[in-house]
């Protein structure tokens, strides 16, 4: 970068820093369209330090205030998780903006979505009695959503098949109906003889029967991974509805949890998240290979940005040692804001090398991805 655009972008990040107020100062700094978004993010929580009386001495005035639960959206989007960190931090401890804690009506007054629950479990361990019950029918309602949507998908791809015969398949003798075919041709029953002469024959109409395929979601909670835990716990949820499908759900940071027994309700599941924290990809996979017992016939769906908190030792040992027993192990990486992979690349290279599969996929491939590959 030349000395005349370095010293551009120098003078952009103290316009940041410094705000509006630095303007005349700092003429010919541009910014860009998210520049001054999130200027606006900056100024929304900082200008009040000039508003504020110096003598006023007073803490936060706890008026709820919905465009505060909007502002912490907005910075988890336009900043790095560190500073968007700083930021929240800030908001409830150094200006006390907390009356978007104390007060279920500033809830009431944004409509549930994907982002307010992600800053819903961001905050979970801070909010008071009734703002947390209003956060799990936010979480409920979300959830609900999503499943309406994703359910009928996963119920359709994996639906068993019929076979009929009368389509041209060949029938088998174990798939004939004995009481049926003996009551249809007893008119045929030959005294003299002692036969029973079969006239028709009928056979079962039958789903095709195979021993179950098992599942493991290891999913990353640490901070990045906020959304993705959520899509999870709902995929994880509608899998272990479905008969052909044996699910677990594997949650991990720097130690695992298995919230398998709560895939029942995705919405108490998700409120007992812990996000944050780091990432032990090899503790969560060496879990997954001690549950399982019929490799051949296992999955294990690896959500993460694969930004491994130690060395990544374990990590390929675990990934070599499942692929090697026959379980298909496949990686999805982490998308960002705008869908985009966002994940180390480096650790995904060592992880195919080990026999591993990767991919970028939304729930609704990743369902397709699954049927097809537990019908191969």
């Amino acid at each position: 970068m030349s000395e005349r655009a370095l010293d551009a972008d120098t003078l952009r990040r103290w316009r940041l820093v410094l705000g509006a107020a630095a303007e005349d100062g700092l003429r010919g700094t541009l910014l860009d369209a998210t520049d001054n978004q999130r200027d606006q993010a900056l100024g929304f929580l900082y200008d009040r330090e000039q508003d504020a009386d110096p003598h006023d001495r007073s803490g936060g005035t706890g008026i709820a205030d919905p465009a505060a639960v909007r502002w912490l959206g907005k910075v988890r989007t336009l900043f790095p998780q560190t500073a968007a960190e700083v930021l929240q931090r800030d908001a409830l401890e150094r200006y006390q903006l907390h009356g978007l804690l104390t007060d279920p009506a500033v809830l009431d007054a944004v409509a549930p979505s994907m982002d307010l629950v992600r800053i819903l479990l961001g905050l979970r361990h801070m909010l008071p009695a009734p703002v947390l019950a209003k956060a799990q029918e936010i979480v409920a309602t979300v959830v609900a959503e999503l499943e309406a949507r994703l359910a009928p998908r996963a119920l359709n791809a994996f639906a068993a098949r019929r076979q009929h015969h009368a389509r041209g398949g060949k029938p088998r003798l174990s798939d004939l109906d004995w009481p049926h075919t003996m009551r249809h041709n007893l008119r045929h029953y030959q005294p003299a003889t002692g036969e029973l002469v079969l006239e028709r024959l009928f056979f079962k109409r039958r789903h095709e029967q195979r021993l179950p395929w098992h599942l493991w979601v290891v999913v990353d909670q640490s901070g990045s991974m906020s959304e993705s835990v959520i899509h999870s716990a709902v995929m994880a949820s509608i899998f272990a509805r479905l008969r052909a499908v044996r699910t677990r759900m594997l949650l991990f940071a720097d130690d695992v949890t298995d919230a398998s027994s709560q895939l029942h309700a995705p919405e108490k599941l998700l409120m007992s998240v812990q996000i944050g924290g780091g990432t032990n990809i090899g503790a969560a996979l060496a879990c997954a290979r001690g549950q399982i017992d019929t490799p051949r016939r296992s999955v294990v769906v690896l959500i993460s940005d694969l930004y491994e908190g130690g060395t990544r030792a374990p990590l390929l040992r675990e990934t070599a040692a499942l692929t090697r027993s026959g379980v298909t192990v496949l990686v999805l990486a982490a998308l960002d804001r705008q869908a985009e992979p966002d994940y180390d690349r480096e650790t995904a290279r060592l992880m195919l090398a080990c026999g591993a599969e990767a991919a970028a996929m939304t729930p609704d491939t990743l369902i397709d991805w699954l049927a097809k590959r537990m019908r191969s």
